[in-house]
């Protein structure tokens, strides 16, 4: 006899529930920053739902201008602020090198002079947590400071859940003639 025990545990109609009303999805905030210079990237959150952000990843060159030879030197040049777009709030103190907020981290450069005796980097993988909820409609900047001689380029992926927050009401999926409409629930009375 096989034993599933969680069978018993899991109610279909509850998950699809979850399933309708949120959804894991990804942004992907990319761009190339100038030499000795600030960009400000964004992405913009749809208007499907509301976004809440669980972990980030993200990589990032290292180039700069050596001897008049691009050379990827390891050294992080990038360093950034996040910022949510609807008030422009920092959700940072201060800038943060992007090699203490990104994992993998470091992308080599494989057209680079030095990239043969380079050793290995992004040996280790570890995403940031963190947890924020980015409104409907807003978008999600990043201010970047580039303090190379040469144009280095970032990515970063946003990982987390899209609540569909229109379809929500009191924790439940509102269906009505093939249509989710939004009801209020009323506080049952004692009595």
């Amino acid at each position: 006899m096989v034993v599933k025990p969680f069978s018993q545990r899991i109610d279909p109609n509850k998950v699809f529930d979850i399933q309708n009303s949120q959804y894991s999805e990804r942004l992907l905030l990319a761009d190339t920053v100038p030499a000795n210079s600030t960009k400000l990237g964004k992405v913009t959150v749809a208007n499907l739902g509301h976004f809440f952000c669980q972990f980030i990843t993200g990589s990032f060159s290292t180039l700069d201008l050596v001897a008049a030879v691009i050379t990827d030197t390891g050294l992080s040049y990038l360093s950034g602020q996040l910022m949510d777009g609807s008030g422009q709030r920092k959700l940072f103190n201060e800038p943060i090198p992007l090699d203490l907020l990104l994992s993998p981290g470091r992308r080599k450069d494989p057209t680079s002079a030095a990239v043969v005796a380079d050793p290995a980097s992004n040996g280790l993988f570890f995403p940031l947590e963190f947890e924020y909820m980015f409104t409907a409609n807003s978008d999600i900047l990043f201010n970047v400071v580039n303090t190379s001689s040469n144009p280095n380029s970032y990515e970063i992926v946003l990982h987390g859940i899209r609540v569909v927050s229109s379809m929500v009401v009191g924790n439940r999926i509102q269906p009505a003639g093939g249509q989710l409409t939004r009801t209020t629930v009323q506080p049952q009375r004692r009595g």
